[in-house]
């Protein structure tokens, strides 16, 4: 049996689910009910591509413009939406029933029932994009109604959008890590102004960008690069050397990338698809194609210093992407719609990342340290001082006075009578030489627990300083 091989078509379908990338319908001579899928997950060359031919168990109608995305409650299911009809007896009818999945477990097409707004027309649905939550946007770029679909609820919504541009049909889009999504104008003579759709709120900003803006190009794509912080758009043009760009999601900065390899022909109404390290296009309408070229073409974009065209597709070296969210330092803020400025339009930097703290914690810890030694030293020095002064009296022994010239006899004096003083205490009592060496007593405690008071709250002091301070520094 020889191999199948597709005819050439724009406007197809193109769903990578488990390692296959899925193709179906589209709009060309005889494609028919084709659908087909290329298997990813072992080496080939471009020239030599199998194509597994599904056609037979299609039952989806021959229809071009339809929107997909993988998606459903297990996120492996591959949804089809909208489109046109693509024969000769209803050419450009829209597409009835809305929905139709395929499960590649078991290889198998299904209508399943939706809830929500009832049938709603996407007859051209080629702009859909699926977000990180399984809900699916269409938008045609030239009425405020945004339509959604949630594929794990299967649920259809309506969206009035009152700030949506008109930007035209066939604008090139993909979604930004941020889970926003980007649309690129093709209603005009250029790409200076890009549109962010902020699904969350639903309402749409402006950016302006600068650089090397791309001319007007309808049937380009749109991707977003391995890193999160660029978009890379191709095609729309039938000039190979004009098909390649890349915005800058930081600075809104155009560039033509550096390129290596053998540069194909530029396709329009083409589909490209991130695999691993690859931009993945497939068909489309080519600009003058040369007789040696496949219809599906491999750019390797891991390096984002050169871009190469390859013909070679190796699993074992992808690189697999996931989306990179902005970091405070890179957060940009967009240009409310409408908006009249004619400057580009800078991201804004919210926060800014600390710089290092590590020679003031040193020193703050060092210095809480020594502040406690210090006083400790301090109040130890004042103890031994007062004791040292005191060491010379002689508490607790019976007081000996000097002999008065008013004895008689020699009898001795009766030191109850001379030992009788005025203490400042009331009533003026008498204080008894014994109470009076039991008061020695009691100032050295006394002096020695103040002291020890003294020591404590200098150290809590000290330690809730200290802990003031590390709460201050890293709240």
């Amino acid at each position: 049996m020889a191999p199948f091989v597709p005819n050439g078509r724009e406007l197809h379908t193109a769903t990578f689910v488990d390692n296959k990338l899925y193709i179906l319908g589209g709009l060309a001579f005889n494609t028919g009910k084709d659908f087909f899928y290329i298997d990813f997950s072992v080496p080939f060359n471009t020239q030599n591509i199998v194509f597994n031919d599904l056609s037979s168990i299609n039952t989806v109608p021959s229809h071009f413009s339809a929107g997909s995305a993988k998606g459903g409650a297990n996120n492996d299911t591959l949804f089809v939406c909208g489109g046109s009809k693509n024969d000769n007896s209803a050419q450009n009818a829209p597409i009835i029933p809305v929905v139709h999945t395929f499960n590649p477990q078991n290889n198998s097409w299904s209508t399943p029932t939706t809830g929500g707004i009832m049938n709603p027309i996407l007859k051209d649905a080629t702009t859909g994009v699926i977000d990180y939550n399984g809900i699916m946007y269409f938008w045609n770029g030239i009425a405020s109604k945004v339509i959604t679909l949630d594929t794990k609820k299967l649920i259809w919504t309506n969206r009035n959008s009152t700030t949506a541009p008109n930007i035209g049909l066939e604008s090139a889009v993909t979604l930004l890590p941020d889970n926003k999504i980007i649309y690129m104008e093709s209603s005009i003579s250029n790409l200076v102004q890009v549109y962010i759709y902020d699904i969350i709120n639903d309402n749409w900003n402006m950016m302006t960008t600068s650089g090397k803006v791309p001319t007007q190009r309808p049937g380009a794509s749109a991707v977003l690069g391995l890193d999160g912080q660029r978009v890379i758009v191709y095609g729309g043009t039938a000039d190979p050397l004009d098909s390649l760009y890349e915005l800058n999601l930081i600075n809104f900065e155009w560039r033509v990338p550096k390129t290596s390899g053998k540069m194909p022909s530029s396709r329009i109404s083409h589909k490209a698809n991130v695999i691993g390290k690859y931009m993945v296009v497939s068909f489309g309408t080519p600009g003058n194609i040369k007789s040696d070229e496949s219809n599906i073409l491999l750019l390797d974009i891991s390096n984002n210093d050169e871009y190469v065209w390859t013909n070679e597709y190796n699993p074992s070296s992808n690189i697999i992407p996931s989306p990179t969210l902005p970091s405070p330092s890179s957060t940009i803020i967009y240009s409310s719609i409408p908006s009249s400025s004619t400057n580009p339009s800078q991201p804004t930097n919210l926060l800014q990342a600390p710089k290092s703290n590590s020679s003031v914690i040193i020193g703050a810890v060092i210095g809480s340290l020594l502040g406690s030694i210090l006083s400790f030293a301090g109040g130890f020095f004042l103890y031994k001082q007062y004791k040292n002064r005191n060491d010379n009296v002689d508490y607790g022994h019976e007081i000996v006075l000097p002999r008065d010239e008013y004895m008689t006899n020699n009898e001795p004096v009766n030191t109850s009578i001379n030992n009788n003083y005025y203490d400042g205490t009331a009533n003026n009592e008498p204080v008894s030489s014994s109470s009076t060496a039991n008061d020695g007593n009691l100032s050295l405690q006394e002096l020695k627990q103040e002291i020890q008071d003294l020591r404590q709250v200098i150290l809590q002091n000290n330690n809730k300083k200290s802990m003031n301070f590390f709460r201050r520094l890293f709240k």
